[in-house]
Order: C-alpha cells, then structure tokens, then sequence
C-alpha cells in the first residue's frame, strides 16, 4: 500500500476548463482525497497561472518555505481542514519510522467509474521561486542563524544608511538657512508674537526696531486701553514699568528671572505648535523588507502617482521645502525643520537636532519588517480634517475621557491637564498664556490664529518621541537649551532632568521601532556635532545606544615581526563625524560649555570592597584589622592567649549566633612538620599544635597510606599545624674521621646552609659523584628539593656533601675533568664541521669532472644551476696573460680552485677525487681547471 500523506488544505478550482479531466478533478468529484504523492505524478497541462495554483495547491498558503512567499498577492486564499484522529496517528507513525519510498507509486486504479485509460496531463512543471529574504534557513528541520556574510551585508547597510540619513538632515539643515523661508515664517507672526519677540530683545540688552515697536503699541487692544485709561491714571502705579522709567544700564541683559530666551522659546514652541498642520508621515524606521515586497515599493514610488501615506513625504527640493513654508503644512518632521528656520530667522543660534533611524546590524525580530496592512481605502485630507473636527468637538464638550489602565509619564504631553495626552488634531485646547503660570506679569500673550485653519492628520501618532528637535544657543549664559514643539512637555528642556523625555525607551518605543543611536546636532555654519551624550541617563555609555550603535573596536598593532604591539581602540561613527566636525579656529564658547558639561561622558563607579558598612559579614571578611574565626585559612590560627576585642551577631530569632572578632595582628601563619623541615627547622620537644587539619595527600603513595590509615581507624587522619616559635632551627651533629651521615634514602637533606653538619662542605658541582667514587672519598648526595608531577615526588640532586679536608680534591679533580670534556667537544664539533666542507669539497669536484667529460652539451644547463656561476666564467682572465683582478670570493669557490691549480699540478696526479684517471691526457680540464688540483686542496683540508 502507498502511504498516505494527509494534505494541509483543499486544492482550489482550476479556473479553466480544460483540466476537468484530469485524475485529480475525478478524484475530489468521487470523494477521496488525493495524496501528495499523486499530486507530485501529475504533469499539467494548463498555463502558467494553472501551474501557480498547482504549486499552491502541494504547498499550502502558510508554509513556513520560502515557495509560500512568492507571488503571495496573486494566489487565492484557501481554508484549511482539520485533521481527522486517522490522520494524526499516520503523522505520528511517521515520526517514529521512514516512509518506504518504494511504495511511493502512483496508484493506477480507476476511482468511482474513472476509466483507466485516462490521458494523463503532459508538460514540465514549472515553479517560481522566491528570492528569499529570511535571515535564516532549515536544515534537517533545525534553524541555522546568519552566516558571516550575511552578518557583514547588514553591518555595511547600517553604515551606508547612517551616512545616507546624515547627509539628508545636512540638505534639510541648508534649507533652514534660506532667506526666503525665513522670511516667509518671520512675515507670518501676529503682533502679539512681535511684542514678545521685542520683550525678549529689551531683556536681552537688545534696543527693538522702532517700527517694531510703534506696530505692536497700535497693535494694542482697544480693552486694554480702556483699562488703563480708568485704572492706571499714575503712570507710577501701573504693574509695569511706565512711559517715564527708564533703565538705568543701556545694552546690559536682564537675568534676574532667569535666562530671557527660555521664556522666548517657550512662546514660539507654543506659537508653533498652534500654527502648524500635520499632514503627511515623517520618518520612521521600518526594518528589512523581503526583496519582492521591495521591489513592488520601488515599482510603486517611479511609477504611481506619489501616495503621502504609501511613499512617505516627499520635498524635492528648496521650492517644495518654501512651498511647505508657507503652507505651514507638512510632516512632524518638516515641522520641527521649519521651526529650526524660523528660530534662525529671529537671530537666534538654532541647531537642526536629529535622531537618526537606521536600520539595525542584529538579528532581532525589531529589524524585521512588520507584515504589509492592506488599505481599506484611500485616505484623503478631507476625512483627516473632518476627524480632527469631531475629536476636537469630543474634547470641548467633554465626551472624550482618558481610558482606564492608562499610564502617563512626566514627559507626555498634556492639554491643561496631566493626565489627557496632546492631540495635535485639537486647535483649541492648547493656551499659549501657560507658559509661565507663576509670571504674573504676562497678560494676553495668545496670538491671534485664524479659526479656519484645518486641524492635523493622525499621522505618526505612535512615535511617542521626537525624531527631530532643535537646540537653542542662549546668547548670554551660551547655555544650550533643547526644543520639541510638538511631543514632549514641557517643550523646552531647562533642567537636566527634562532630557531624559527625549531618549526613546520603553515599550512603546520598540513597537514603533523607535531606536536611539546617533543624535546629530546640525549648526548653520554647515559643520555637526555628536550630542548623544547629552540624552543619555547620567550621560553614561553605552546606555540606550547598546545593540543599535557600533560600538568602539579594539584593533591589534602589529610591529615588524607580525607580533601585536598593542591595541587601539577605532570608532567608526568618530570617522564618519570627521567631516561635519567644526575645526578649532571656528569654535565658539558654547562649544567648550557644552564639552566640559553636557557632552562630558561619565565613567560607571566601581564599587569599593573596602567601604562595606562596618559590622557586616562582608566588612569583616575583607578587613585588614578585624577577623572572624570563620574566614581564617587552612594554615593561620589565633594566638592562644588572643582576647576578642567585640562580638559579631549573625542570623535572627532562634537562628541568633555570636560569634567573637579578633585583632588580624593576632593571626600567626602556621605549618606542618614536614613544611617546617623544608625550611630547615624542627619542632620543638612538648610542643601542642595550635590547630588540627585534614592531611593534605599529593603523591600516589602517601595518599595510599591515609587511605588505609581510614578503613582502619574509621576517621580522617589530622595532622597539627605549627607557628614560628613552637620551632628551632635544625643544627645535625658534627661528622667524626671523614664519615658521612646519611639518611634511609642514601643522601642527606641540605634544603638551608646550616643543615650541613659542621666539618663537612657542600660541593654544588655536576658529576661530582662520580669524582668521589674515583677517588674513594665517601660523600653523600644533596637534596635541596623535590619536584611533584604525575602524583610522584622526584628529589633535586645539587652536587655532594663531603668532608671538608676533601673538598679543594674534589673542586680540583672537577675543574681538570671540565677541561676534557670541553677539548672532547670542540673535536666534535670540529670533525663535524670538517665532514660537511669535504662533502661540499667532493661535489664541487664531480660538478666540474661533468662538465668536462660533456663540454659544451652541458652549457645551456649550466646557466640554471645553482652551484655555479656561468658570468663570473665569462669574464674570467684568459690563459697566458697576466691579470690584478681580485680574488674571487666565496660564491666562486669553484673558480678560485681553478685559479690555484697551476700550484699543485704535479700533486697527487693519481687521484680522482673519487673517479678513476684513465691517462695523463685526460686530467686537464678544458678551459685551463685542474682536477688534481682541487684533490689536493681536499688532501690539506
């Protein structure tokens, strides 16, 4: 019988009918499900969509491969059927033994009246496979994680990402210094914003423009005039300073209620809030895509008309960034870019703050895409504008209450109340009078915002903290002040505790994927600033930027010889900031302000042991003046006559225990027997041990011994530990006619100078036992120590103990035997190096007798061989003549043989250097060389 193989989900309907016929379709019509493995046997005959639905059909629409990911949009939804309790017991059946693939055959029985000569569906098989966008694969049905490469492709898209996104927000910080923008925000202010702006610039030491001013006094209210006329007919009565005063100091700032630009930017963030509409997307952070559903985005940006919400915003460049300008419309990001410009526009040092959203080098589920929301419909302003309508009705009459559950943080916005978040939708909850509720100094400061302006779109909503932000330099304390208009409130940070709402954290945060690595201050000038210190808590590293930021490499310093010298840290982002960087001439002073506080990073405390709280276990256990009984070692005891100077609770209830505390000056450091023999002493006679410890076995044998020792007494055998002063020095008896003592071993222990017994010499010379056996002078071998390995304890042999009138003998006998030895040495060494230049004697000798014999043959090869030198013989002195040149050297030894053959021609004519002289004739070599005469070079050497 085939096996069965139960499928996942129904087949859906062919959609031509031409494949009516074919065995699958009579199958399903009869009832019987169709197994995988006939399935797999089909050949279809339909188009390419009939071969998708095939393919769909054997996979199923969730598999977890990567085929059920292709062309996920054109294939059909299908439902899934339970599987039946026969089905499950063949799934376990097959856990637990292999399918027999040879009963894997096509079952060519007919099925409810199906002739069997049916014609069976002809064609390849055709399947689209995908791309593959998944960081992991299976093998064996077991996950396998990124490869080096792929860990390496993600690290450099991270990297290109994080310059792609610096070298935008530079473009958007170009474009907040345009004269037009700034001109067409600064033209839009209403004159109660002008007056606050002439406040500002009064208190700043600032004299206003005159026209500024005549504008905002005519400007005034009628009301108020009125009221100033009835109740303040004294000028000197007024709560203001009336027409007649004057400052006393002309140009000088008036800090007394703190810096003047904070109340300033308090005002244009809520002024800015107010004006401002939202109306498209920002950027966010979005993942890694599968390729496909990346191509189709790409596809849709050049081909479809541009979709705010499927495209993001787009500005193309500085027309669009003006036309956005004066619509005051845009998204939260090109908002805060235009309030960058309009801070600028008043004179104020503006930085474009940005929070930069690359993708991630990890391999968490956080960089992953979320899965593509299919759109119920297009949303237009018109709705968007219409539901900010009916929430802002909502809010007025009182119908929109804050849910249960919900927690608010310090840095959440709030509409006159803590615990109702901002809606930017809302146009009438924010009052711009509460920016200083204690000033009461303030009266009517609300510009006057045309009522039919449309309310913000709900886009970005989840985006709990801000992307970008500006940073305002406070011309007179140079004091850097951060600002979100939108978000966060308060808007403007004057405390250090304020930047914390600036740092993406939370759960919030991970599911928008809000990430916070690189924030990256853009100045006018054109140059930017790392600022990530001055957001992190405690502004200390890593901090939040850990597992989003590349971290600082250790890289090795290698020297001339391949070894590391030492390492040097490298920080990537540092390289990449190397171009933005503001050069030293151009700093100015908020610049060294701000590095000596805000961007000064703090070094995490390491705790110290010695600062424990006094009277806790801890402290006793690490104190260098008071000691437990409980924390001594194996080999320190407690002075007998010792008297605790106090006592150390530990525990509660019935579980209290006193113990007693000692001074660490009453702590004796105490050893064995053996130990202290080593060193040269003994015990001494009637002496009690101070303490009694386990034996401490290292070698085979004497752990033998105290495990016998064990089985028969039934206890561990202790031994007593000694101080300094149960012990004496070991001083032996003096020998007596010349005679040796020696121990059960056969030597004697001299592990200290005065273990040698008086009238003996300790000779410390190699081989001097055998001296001493030469000359029949009794001696005994020096053990000065013992060497443990392999559970066996090898004693060290310094030379021999002998009496002290045979030790000049001994010394003198040793010194002659030295000098033998090293003649013996040096004639081996010299019979060695004799060998080697006669074996380079004899081949030098058959190189020459070849090329004799086979002249000119051999010539073309002798130019490739080593051992010779073919030019040095082309230049050599022809025969006959009379040549200065100088002697060859030692690389042309062959030729300087030849040149002294002429010396030792009538020497030793009967040799060959190994080859047999056939006649006279034969001996001289062509070209004036001898063999005779390098024999007889070899015969002196």
């Amino acid at each position: 019988m085939p096996p069965f193989i139960a499928g996942k989900r129904r087949r859906s309907p062919s959609p031509t009918s031409s494949s009516l016929t074919s065995p699958a379709r009579s199958s399903k019509k009869s009832g019987k499900k169709q197994s995988l493995f006939d399935a797999a046997d089909e050949r279809p005959t339909g188009s390419l969509q009939d071969n998708e639905h095939f393919v769909h059909a054997l996979t199923g629409a969730d598999s977890d491969t990567s085929l059920s990911d292709v062309s996920s949009i054109e294939f059909e939804d299908v439902t899934s059927q339970p599987a039946t309790k026969k089905q499950k017991r063949h799934h376990q059946a097959e856990d637990d033994e292999e399918v027999d693939w040879e009963d894997a055959v096509h079952d060519d029985r007919p099925t409810d009246g199906t002739p069997t000569n049916a014609i069976e569906p002809s064609g390849d098989l055709e399947l689209t496979l995908d791309r593959g966008s998944g960081p992991t694969s299976f093998i064996n049905g077991q996950k396998k994680g990124p490869s080096k490469i792929e860990r390496q492709i993600r690290i450099v898209t991270h990297c290109m990402h994080v310059q792609f996104l610096m070298f935008h927000n530079s473009l958007r910080s170009r474009f907040a210094c345009d004269p037009v923008v700034q001109k067409i925000l600064v033209d839009q202010l209403s004159p109660t914003a002008k007056k606050e702006i002439d406040t500002w610039k009064l208190a700043s030491g600032q004299p206003p423009e005159e026209n500024d001013g005549d504008s905002s006094q005519s400007s005034k209210p009628k009301k108020r005039k009125k009221f100033h006329d009835k109740k303040c007919e004294n000028v000197r009565n007024q709560r203001d300073w009336g027409t007649p005063a004057e400052r006393q100091e002309i140009g000088v700032a008036n800090v007394s209620r703190g810096d003047p630009v904070c109340r300033l930017i308090k005002f244009l963030a809520a002024y800015w809030r107010k004006r401002f509409t939202i109306v498209a997307p920002g950027l966010r952070k979005q993942g890694y895509k599968p390729l496909a559903r990346l191509e189709e985005e790409i596809a849709s940006f050049k081909n479809e008309d541009h979709d705010p919400e499927e495209h993001g915003e787009r500005i193309g460049n500085l027309d669009d960034f003006r036309g956005c300008a004066r619509r005051c419309e845009g998204s939260r990001d090109t908002g805060a870019q235009l309030f960058v410009a309009f801070l600028r526009g008043l004179g104020l040092e503006a930085r474009l703050v940005a929070s930069l959203q690359p993708v991630g080098f990890g391999w968490n589920k956080n960089e992953e895409a979320n899965p593509k929301k299919k759109r119920a419909k297009n949303f237009s302003p018109q709705e968007g504008h219409a539901m900010g309508e009916r929430n802002s009705d909502r809010k007025t009459n009182g119908l929109d209450h804050k849910p249960k559950g919900r927690e608010t943080r310090d840095h959440e916005v709030i509409n006159g109340s803590k615990d109702i978040p901002i809606d930017l939708a809302d146009s009438s909850s924010s009052d711009l009078t509460s920016i200083d509720e204690d000033d009461e100094s303030i009266v009517d400061i609300t510009p006057s915002i045309p009522r039919s302006r449309k309310p913000s779109m709900p886009y970005d909503r989840d985006l709990v903290f801000p992307t970008y932000w500006a940073e305002v330099v406070s011309p007179i304390t140079h004091k850097v002040f951060p600002v979100d208009p939108f978000i966060l409130d308060p808007a403007v940070a004057t405390k250090p505790e304020h930047l914390l709402a600036f740092e993406a954290r939370g759960a919030k945060a991970d599911k928008a994927k809000q990430v916070f690595a690189y924030v990256i201050a853009y100045s006018p000038d054109g140059t930017a600033k790392d600022v990530t210190t001055r957001y992190l808590k405690n502004h200390m590293w890593p901090g939040r930027t850990k597992g989003v930021r590349l971290p600082t490499e250790k890289m090795p310093i290698y020297n001339s010889k391949g070894k590391i010298k030492h390492h040097e840290e490298y920080d990537w982002f540092k390289t990449v900031m190397s171009g933005y960087t503001r050069p030293d001439r151009m700093r100015t002073t908020a610049d060294d302000i701000e590095d000596a506080t805000d961007l000064q990073a703090t070094k995490r405390e390491k705790k110290d042991a010695s600062k424990e709280k006094e009277g806790t276990l801890q402290f006793y256990k690490t104190s260098a003046e008071y000691v437990l009984e409980r924390h001594l070692r194996r080999e320190e005891a407690i002075v007998p006559n010792a008297e605790p100077v106090k006592t150390f609770t530990a525990g509660k209830g019935d579980d209290r225990k006193e113990e007693p505390v000692y001074l660490r000056k009453d702590v004796l450091v105490c050893r064995t027997g053996e130990s202290w023999h080593k060193e040269g002493r003994q015990i001494k006679p009637d002496q009690t041990p101070l303490k009694m410890v386990p034996i401490r076995a290292v070698t085979l044998t004497r752990k033998r011994e105290v495990e016998e020792a064990e089985r028969d007494g039934g206890e561990k055998l202790k031994q007593g530990l000694y101080a300094w002063d149960q012990t004496e020095w070991i001083v032996p008896p003096p020998i007596a006619g010349g005679v040796i003592p020696k121990n059960a071993y056969g030597n004697m222990d001299c592990f200290v100078p005065t273990m040698v017994p008086r009238g003996a010499a300790h000779v410390p010379l190699r081989s001097t036992a055998k001296i001493c056996k030469r000359l029949g002078i009794d001696f005994a071998e020096a053990v000065t120590g013992f060497e443990f390995g392999k559970q066996r304890a090898v004693p060290v042999v310094t030379g021999v103990v002998v009496a002290a009138e045979h030790e000049g003998l001994v010394r003198k006998e040793w010194e002659q035997d030295e000098r033998e030895r090293r003649i013996k040495e040096e004639g081996k060494r010299e019979k060695v190096a004799l060998g080697m230049w006669k074996k380079l004697l004899v081949g030098l000798r058959i190189v020459e007798r070849v090329r004799g014999e086979y002249g000119a043959g051999g010539q073309a090869r002798e130019e490739s061989n080593p051992f010779t030198n073919q030019k040095r013989k082309e230049t050599k002195k022809k025969p006959g003549k009379t040549s200065n040149a100088e002697p060859p050297n030692l690389a042309d030894r062959p030729e300087a043989l030849d040149d002294d053959d002429d010396d030792d021609d009538d020497d030793d004519d009967d040799t060959g250097g190994g080859f047999l002289v056939d006649d006279d004739d034969d001996v001289s070599e062509p070209g004036g060389s001898s063999p005779a005469g390098s024999d007889a070079r070899c015969s002196r050497l």
